[in-house]
């Protein structure tokens, strides 16, 4: 509302045709993950790949309906917001006990290995035109209801989780900072959103 701008329908959304397509689409579905093995116990959700074939699929849409040149402008000036990572933890790698990334990985290799899997997400971002491309880490994981409920018995934050968004978000900013010097603009820009939550939590009167 701020921004002045209309909110995205989702891109399967029947609605999404005509003038919709020049305010843009949302692609994204709960529960995925970096990793395509990310919540395999949802049946119907859209992985990070079929997410990417249907943005391209939306450029196609959006070229019909103004041409490709002022369909590549509007992906190149359009803003981007992606935020995926968290799921990779809390319904992959701490799942259930001995679950098999956790079996795979020690949970700094697996972070290790989540970067270098989610950088391949950005680099088909930016070749499938995006130019603005807001990218936000992972909350403090060990702090949502349900994992606290879980994991702990007197309601404090989950540690095991805490562990990994502190491990996973510095180096998340790292990569991207790496990205954009090999391109050679800022096309990705770090919101540390386990900052943003914790500034919430002990100053709310901020807000």
């Amino acid at each position: 509302d701020a921004l002045g701008s209309e909110p995205t329908l989702p891109y399967l959304s029947p609605e999404l045709r005509g003038e919709k397509l020049l305010v843009g689409a949302n692609f994204a579905s709960a529960g995925v993950g970096i990793l395509n093995d990310t919540g395999i116990q949802f049946i119907n959700i859209i992985r990070m790949f079929r997410q990417l074939q249907y943005f391209q699929e939306y450029q196609t849409r959006l070229a019909e309906l103004v041409g490709n040149d002022e369909a590549q402008r509007i992906v190149s000036d359009g803003l981007v917001l992606i935020t995926v990572g968290g799921n990779d933890f809390v319904n992959n790698y701490f799942l259930i006990p001995f679950s098999a990334r956790s079996r795979q990985f020690l949970l700094p290799d697996y972070v290790t290995y989540l970067i270098s899997e989610y950088k391949k997400i950005l680099m088909r971002l930016h070749d499938l035109g995006a130019r603005r491309v807001l990218v936000t880490g992972t909350g403090p994981l060990g702090c949502v209801p349900a994992e606290r409920a879980m994991r702990s018995p007197n309601g404090e934050c989950a540690p095991e989780l805490q562990q990994a968004a502190s491990l996973f978000n510095p180096q998340l900013v790292q990569m991207i900072n790496g990205l954009n010097s090999e391109y050679g603009a800022n096309i990705f820009i770090a919101a540390n959103t386990q900052l943003q939550t914790s500034d919430f939590i002990t100053n709310p009167g901020a807000y």
